[in-house]
C-alpha cells in the first residue's frame, strides 16, 4: 500500500507533465506499474482503503452471546454465517458412499460408550432426515 502522501506527489508530478512515469517512479521509489496505476485513477489512497475497512468491522453495540454458536461475538456471528455455508457432515458422508444409518452395528461397548453411541447415531439419523427434506 503507497503512503497517502507518496500517492499525492505522484499525482503532482503527473499533473507537471515534465517527467515520464518511468523518472517518476524513480524519483518516488515505487514500481512503474504503481505509478502508471495512479495515472489511470485505478490506485486509492491508503487513507481511504483503511477509512473503509474501519467502517466495516465498527461494532454497532454491546458484544453478547450468540444463539448459534454460544460464542461472546457483535452480531450477527460471522462463525455461524461461515458455518451455514459448509455442507452438513451426513450430507457429506452420504456422498462419500457411506452406509446408510438403518441398522444398529453390533459392537461389543462399554456402557457409558454404547450410550454415547446411540445419542449420537439418534441425532444423525434426524440430521439425515432434515437434509433430505431440503434437497
Amino acid at each position: 500500500m503507497l503512503a497517502t502522501k507518496t500517492v499525492a506527489e505522484i499525482r503532482r508530478l503527473l499533473a507537471e507533465r515534465t517527467h515520464s512515469q518511468r523518472e517518476i517512479a524513480r524519483l518516488t521509489g515505487v514500481s512503474r506499474g504503481s505509478v502508471g496505476a495512479v495515472a489511470l485513477g485505478r490506485r486509492r489512497d491508503g487513507d481511504e482503503r483503511l477509512a473503509a475497512r474501519d467502517e466495516v468491522i465498527e461494532p454497532l453495540g454491546p458484544p453478547v452471546r450468540c444463539p448459534g454458536c454460544g460464542g461472546l461475538v457483535y452480531l450477527p456471528c460471522v462463525l455461524c454465517r461461515a458455518r451455514s455455508y459448509r455442507p452438513k457432515a451426513p450430507h457429506v458422508a452420504q456422498r462419500r458412499g457411506a452406509k446408510p444409518l438403518a441398522e444398529s452395528l453390533s459392537l461389543n461397548l462399554r456402557p457409558e460408550h454404547h450410550a454415547r453411541y446411540e445419542e449420537v447415531r439418534i441425532w444423525r439419523r434426524e440430521s439425515e432426515a432434515i437434509v433430505g427434506g431440503q434437497g
